[in-house]
This record gives C-alpha cells, structure tokens and sequence, in this order.
C-alpha cells in the first residue's frame, strides 16, 4: 500500500512535468538541471529531515514512511517520461495538430501511446527504487528515538537490528522476493511486452 500511494503520488506529478516539459524545449533548459541536482542528493539523507518534520507535524509514521518512499521512486518516473516526450517525433506531432487533432483525442492518439514504453520503463526503475527505500522508510533512528512503520521493512530492520532474529530475516526476505516475483510477472511483464508489441 505504502509503495502504491507513493507510485501515484509520483506518477500525479511527474507525467504532467514530463509533458510541459517535452513540449517546452526553454523551460526543459531550466527544470532539468534543477532536476537532476534535486536527483542526485541520495534520497537516505532526507530520511532523518523529512521524519523530523512529518512526525512533528502530523505525529504519523506511515506518511513519513510514505514520502520516504516517494523520494526513492519520484526520479526513476519523472527522466524516463522526459525520454519518452523526447523520443516523439515532432513530425508527427505537428502532422497530427495540423490535422486538427487535439485535445483527448490528441493525448489518446500520439501523447500516451509515444508516452507508454518509457512508462512502463520508469514505473519498473521506480518500484525497484521503492522497494530499497522501503527498507529504510518503515525503521528510522532519529536524534536516539526509533520510529516504524509496520510493515516487511520494519520487520527486516527490527530482526537484523535488534533481535538478530536469523528466522525473521530470512522470511523477510522472502516474502519480499515473493511479492517483489509475483508484481513483476503479473504487471511488469505482461505491460512491457505490451509497450515492446504495440507502441514501440
């Protein structure tokens, strides 16, 4: 649930920024330098920041954990959907407009389809990204206080950190292998062979 709410929080962002900014190549010249600084500070050296501030303001480990989250998978989402703005052909997208296609029917026809292999590309890397933030996310030491989060990753934190419960870390593991297995046969799969076969 944590990974998901922080993949639609990414993915409410990112695509619209990835748009404005494929189409805008002035501002593309100003938000991407911006975004790669704001990418390339490691997302573990907000964690001890962002729990500080959420936990003061809002007393809720499980949105903490969320953002945490979020910072691990937002940039994987955002440079992929720049890629793919970039790959459509201008041709095309002039051709189209020229014809008078706009607004859904635009998006529907050229946007999304040119949009969807980088997509699915981003959302991968981003779940990934996720997965090793939650890790972290769900068990933080802060200033001598531990905070978590219920969750495999608080488990995994608390059986190697604390109990050195051998048990635990190994179903931890696992279990993360299985949903990580099942998620990427079920969804990925199928989707990227989907953007390979129809959109490529």
């Amino acid at each position: 649930l944590r990974l998901s709410a922080a993949y639609f929080i990414s993915l409410a962002w990112t695509l619209p920024v990835a748009i404005f900014i494929g189409q805008n190549p002035r501002w593309a010249n100003v938000l991407t330098p911006i975004f790669e600084v704001a990418a390339s500070v490691p997302a573990t050296a907000l964690f001890p920041l962002v729990v500080f501030v959420v936990i003061r303001a809002t007393g809720s480990m499980d949105l903490a954990a969320v953002i945490l989250v979020l910072t691990g998978m937002q940039w994987y989402l955002l440079f992929n959907l720049i890629a793919g703005m970039k790959s459509i052909p201008n041709d095309l997208m002039e051709a189209m407009r020229s014809y008078g296609l706009k607004g859904w029917r635009y998006w529907r026809r050229v946007i999304l389809p040119g949009l969807f292999p980088s997509l699915i590309t981003g959302s991968i890397t981003a779940w990934g990204g996720g997965w090793n933030a939650l890790i972290i996310a769900e068990y933080v030491v802060y200033a001598g206080v531990t905070y978590t989060a219920f969750g495999v990753g608080a488990l995994l934190d608390q059986a190697t950190y604390q109990s050195g419960d051998s048990a635990m870390i190994l179903l931890s593991l696992l279990s993360m292998i299985a949903a990580i297995s099942i998620l990427n046969r079920a969804v990925w799969r199928p989707l990227f062979q989907l953007a390979t076969r129809r959109f490529r």
